[in-house]
């Protein structure tokens, strides 16, 4: 054998070495975010206790949001942050009133900085859904994330993770946030918002994307490794950021292709019908981008 060959050979074995360790590390590090999120959505859909041997129905009943709002605390407190609660008690313009609270956490920059980026996702549910795709999955991508995002050794930017009330109400836990964050001054660099997300029949694991702005849609692409395809009609939360002058992103599945859960705002949106793996493959592409904001 000529040394050409032999060199050729010994290539391909640290190409083929390199490879599977590479594999063999997304694997771990999937499985890992697989455990974690079925145990967030296990618990936010009463598949499994939330807490003791208590089983939540519906997240669109007062009681059990208070029973979730500790939770969220919980998972926060879980990754040394700080939980704070954004309470509300408004009327609409008819008078109805609604009160309720956001849960958030701050994860700090570690150089000076004034600007925050904030993952956003609702954990109400519409009456009688156990909301699994609509929205516990949101829940426990975000709450991943975050997870990732307090090892960073360096950070820009400031995050904040916040969790919505009553999106199904008005969206008035979301109106509520973004006021505050209005009225306190907070300087927003961007705002990424995750519904819909964990329903995936056709296995292409592709998101949707609705973007106020081109360089946030542009950052997506190119962290993204499966197809993004571009919503060209605007939700109504998204104008609520844009309206006070946030620029916002939101993510989820193939809605314009039809691809998203049959079961949404129904009792049969229940943990059993989430694609797990496709989660995790939207998780890390929400991680790796805001790595890069936090960069």
């Amino acid at each position: 054998m000529n040394l050409n060959c032999k060199n050729g050979i010994l290539l391909l074995l640290i190409f083929t070495f390199q490879f599977s360790f590479a594999q063999s590390e997304y694997e771990l590090r999937e499985s890992d975010m697989i455990n974690v999120q079925k145990d967030i959505v296990g618990k936010l859909t009463g598949h499994l206790p939330i807490k003791g041997k208590k089983k939540i129905e519906s997240r669109s009943k007062t009681s059990e949001r208070k029973i979730v709002v500790d939770y969220l605390e919980d998972l926060l407190k879980e990754i040394d942050l700080k939980p704070k609660k954004n309470t509300y008690n408004v009327q609409d313009k008819k008078g109805k009133q609604y009160s309720g609270t956001n849960v958030y956490a701050v994860i700090p920059s570690t150089t000076p900085s004034e600007e925050y980026v904030v993952l956003a996702a609702h954990y109400d549910t519409a009456e009688d859904s156990p909301g699994a795709i609509h929205n516990a999955t949101g829940l426990a991508l975000t709450h991943y994330v975050a997870s990732q995002l307090v090892k960073l050794p360096t950070r820009s930017k400031n995050f904040i993770i916040a969790y919505f009330d009553q999106q199904e109400t008005n969206m008035i836990g979301c109106r509520m946030f973004v006021k505050k964050m209005k009225d306190d001054k907070v300087n927003i660099h961007s705002m990424h918002r995750v519904d819909y997300m964990g329903w995936d029949l056709d296995e292409d694991r592709a998101i949707e994307l609705l973007s106020s702005n081109i360089s946030l849609e542009s950052l997506y692409r190119m962290e993204s490794p499966v197809p993004v395809f571009k919503r060209l009609v605007s939700t109504p939360e998204s104008r609520i950021f844009s309206t006070l002058g946030f620029e916002t992103i939101t993510i989820t599945s193939e809605l314009k292709n039809a691809d998203n859960s049959p079961y949404v705002h129904q009792a049969s949106d229940t943990y059993t019908t989430v694609n797990f793996k496709y989660l995790a493959s939207t998780t890390d592409i929400v991680l790796n981008v805001l790595k890069v904001l936090s960069r």
